[in-house]
This record gives C-alpha cells, sequence and structure tokens, in this order.
C-alpha cells in the first residue's frame, strides 16, 4: 500500500495517512493504520458517511480510538491485557455479584429494578422471578411463577411482564402494579412449524399493549431448534406465523408494528424485517448484514445493534441497510438518546472490558477493564436509568451463570 502526505487539518497531530485505495474499501465501522511522523503507524476509522476520520497517533489524546483503561475496583493504572490501551483512565466501579443463579435478566425503568428467571435446579429461589434493587444490588423479593423460567418482555407503560415457562411450553402473565410481582394467568403455546410443541425464546410485548406479546418458537432437542414466531394475544395465537428451521431466532423490539429478527442457528444468517399485522407476521429476509452463531441483537433509535458488533440501519424498517461496525463484540446496550453504547467484551484469554463506544463513528472513547471477572461470556447487559448495568456471566458447562450489578463507570 502506498504512503501519501495529506494536508492535516487542526489537530492532527502529525500524521500521514496511508492511502485508503479505491473509495469502497472504506466500511463504515472499520479502522485502517496509517503512518504517522516519526516512523509510528495509527489507526483511522471510517466513519458513517463513508469518508477515513482523522489518523489517530501513539501519544494524540481523544479521536476515535478510545485508549483509557482502568482495572476492576482501582482508578487509574495500565491495561491489563487490551493492546490498544494505555495508562490512565476512569476508575471502575464496583462489581457485585448477586447470589442468583439467573437465566435471563430484563430492567424495569419505571421502578428502578431489575428482573431475573432462576431454574429449576438453583440452589435458591428456584422456578422463580426474582427483584433486584438497581440501587443497592440486593434481592428484594421472589415469587413463584412456574417450571423452568427463561425469558421475558416488559410492556411500555411497566405494568405487565411476561415470562416463558420453558419446562411447561407455556407463557404466564405477571402484574407489576401491585408493589409485588403478581402472576397471573398462564397460556400453552401454540405448535411451531410442522406441528411441533416448542418454548418461547425471545420475546417482544409490542408497543401500547399489555395483552400481546410476539416470540420465537424453540424446540427441545433438534438443531436448529428454530420453530417460528408468532404473536399471542392473551393466548391466542394470529394464524399467520413464520416458518421453521431458519428465521428469526433472536428477536428484538422496532418502531410501532415493527420487529426484527437476527438467525444465529444456522449459516444462513439471515436478517429479518417483520411486520407486525392484525393476522400475525409478515417476515423478508435480508442477507449480509450480520452473522455469527449466537450473535443476539438489539434495537434502538432505528438501529440494530448485533453482540457481533455490527449495525444496521433499519429507519425504514421495511428496507433495511448495513451502517457500519465496532471493532469490538460483546453485549451491548444503546444509551439513548445519546450516540453511545456501552459493550462488555469478554475473551478467554484477556481481562472483560466494558466499553463506551460512539454510535455515530463507531469508535472507542473509553473503556474499564475487570482482570477479575472470571467468566467465559457475558450477556444480558441492561439498565433502568443508564446508571446501575446488570448482566449475566456465565462459565465453563458445570459452572451456574451468575448475575452482576455494577455502576456505569461512565455516568457523568
Amino acid at each position: 500500500m502506498a504512503v501519501v502526505a495529506w494536508m492535516c487539518a487542526a489537530g492532527c497531530s502529525g500524521a500521514v495517512a496511508l492511502d485508503p485505495g479505491a473509495p469502497e474499501q472504506c466500511v463504515p465501522g472499520r479502522q485502517v493504520p496509517c503512518a504517522c511522523l516519526g516512523g509510528d503507524v495509527g489507526v483511522q476509522q471510517c466513519l458513517s458517511d463513508a469518508t477515513f476520520g482523522q489518523c489517530v497517533c501513539p501519544g494524540d489524546s481523544g479521536g476515535n480510538s478510545g485508549v483509557s483503561t482502568s482495572s476492576s475496583g482501582a482508578s487509574g493504572g495500565s491495561g491489563g491485557g487490551d493492546g490498544g490501551f494505555g495508562a490512565g483512565g476512569s476508575a471502575a466501579s464496583e462489581l457485585i455479584e448477586v447470589d442468583v443463579e439467573a437465566r435471563h435478566v430484563i430492567a424495569d425503568p419505571v421502578r428502578g429494578v431489575f428482573y431475573a428467571t432462576v431454574g429449576g435446579d438453583a440452589a435458591a429461589h428456584a422456578n422463580s422471578l426474582v427483584v433486584v434493587d438497581a440501587a443497592s444490588a440486593k434481592v428484594i423479593d421472589s415469587v413463584f411463577v412456574g417450571s423452568q423460567p427463561l425469558t421475558m418482555a416488559i410492556s411500555d407503560d411497566g405494568s405487565t411482564l411476561w415470562v416463558s415457562l420453558q419446562g411447561s411450553y407455556e407463557i404466564r402473565r405477571v402484574d407489576l402494579t401491585s408493589g409485588s410481582p403478581v402472576p397471573g394467568e398462564q397460556y400453552p403455546l401454540p405448535a411451531g412449524d410442522w406441528g411441533d410443541i416448542g418454548y418461547a425464546g425471545p420475546m417482544v410485548v409490542p408497543p401500547g399493549t399489555t395483552d400481546s406479546v410476539a416470540l420465537s418458537l424453540h424446540r427441545e432437542g433438534v438443531s436448529p431448534s428454530y420453530a417460528g414466531s408468532v404473536v399471542v394475544d392473551s393466548g391466542v395465537a394470529r394464524p399467520d406465523q413464520t416458518s421453521g428451521h431458519t428465521g428469526a431466532s433472536r428477536l428484538t423490539g422496532g418502531p410501532a408494528g415493527w420487529l426484527f429478527g437476527f438467525n444465529n442457528l444456522h449459516t444462513g444468517f439471515g436478517f429479518y424485517a417483520l411486520e407486525v399485522t392484525e393476522t400475525g407476521l409478515a417476515s423478508t429476509e435480508h442477507e449480509e448484514l450480520i452473522s455469527g452463531f449466537y450473535t443476539d441483537i438489539v434495537y434502538a433509535d432505528g438501529r440494530v445493534y448485533a453482540t457481533s458488533g455490527e449495525i444496521v440501519n433499519v429507519s425504514n424498517p421495511s428496507s433495511p441497510r448495513r451502517a457500519g461496525e465496532f471493532a469490538f463484540g460483546g453485549a451491548v446496550l444503546p444509551l439513548a438518546p445519546e450516540p453511545r453504547l456501552l459493550m462488555l467484551s469478554v475473551d478467554f484469554s484477556e481481562p472483560a472490558v466494558l466499553r463506551l463506544l460512539d454510535t455515530q463513528t463507531f469508535g472507542q472513547i473509553d473503556a474499564v477493564t475487570y482482570p477479575d471477572l472470571d467468566i467465559e461470556e457475558a450477556f444480558d447487559l441492561v439498565s433502568p436509568d443508564g446508571e446501575s448495568l446488570a448482566f449475566i456471566g456465565s462459565g465453563d458447562f458445570d459452572d451456574p451463570p451468575r448475575l452482576f450489578v455494577l455502576a456505569n463507570p461512565f455516568d457523568g
């Protein structure tokens, strides 16, 4: 690749850009090397408008690279194993492990709490819905809900929670308006594609409703497990269901009248725009937007963020398009309305890293490492207020999933 000089804008710190070549090489979110004065190599980010940002050289402050770090429970210090970081940065907040073997966790912004489901084989709170205070990280309530509770979805008015009961192939409504959660009606799930009975995986309560829930059906002991997606109204399934085997095995919300899905169980890796109609779901598949087995997706403000680092612009729901890509992967939490996103990255050989990312430039702003966090996977990164965070961490096959709560180290 040829090296060419360019006219620096103010603050470019004496960088010399590496020729990016043809315009198509600028892929939003991707980073390319660039030459700095003195022979060092910097990093140059392709921005959302398909133009390159400034070259960030070693020793530069600011820019898109995000070069600060801290260790868990300490302020400052050198980066623990994440080679792109320099010394100094944000102080890490205390990381608290809650004594709950959580299968799934969501946040309730109305009450400032987290809800976690606990399976039947757990040592405590078996087959229950557990309520954790976000500010204190303490369990403040626990109610029995049924056999093997798994996923959850909450209505946008905060009045109703839906819980998947994997052990009985049902969903259950929970009333949240009485202080303590009050379990209500249980409904058997409809048969999926080919007439198979399955359990509810990811669920979404459509905006403005409490009686309806859209869900992804999954079969036990079959690979891929996906059996189709369906909308259920007070236990009654709408007739138009999507087909199974390949399809929206992961589901996330969207603007009124829309959901989005991703096939993370089969090499097709299709992205799905699902229109919610009076008779059910109308699905269209879109390719080469997201990739990866077990990749999860989260919707916020006209975009879908994938745990693989990819971003899809869904401002026109029927015509999704690639918006960019972060240089990292991990559990994601958009911080609306600011153009910021939290990502918790876990690597087998490196400490866990909580990253603050810019959703316009796709660059890293700051990061905190947690070298004492002994997990191999993190998922369900959630927050009721942007201040208190929760996630589930899991280790090897013999290690039950664990619930962690911490204050957002980048807040304020």
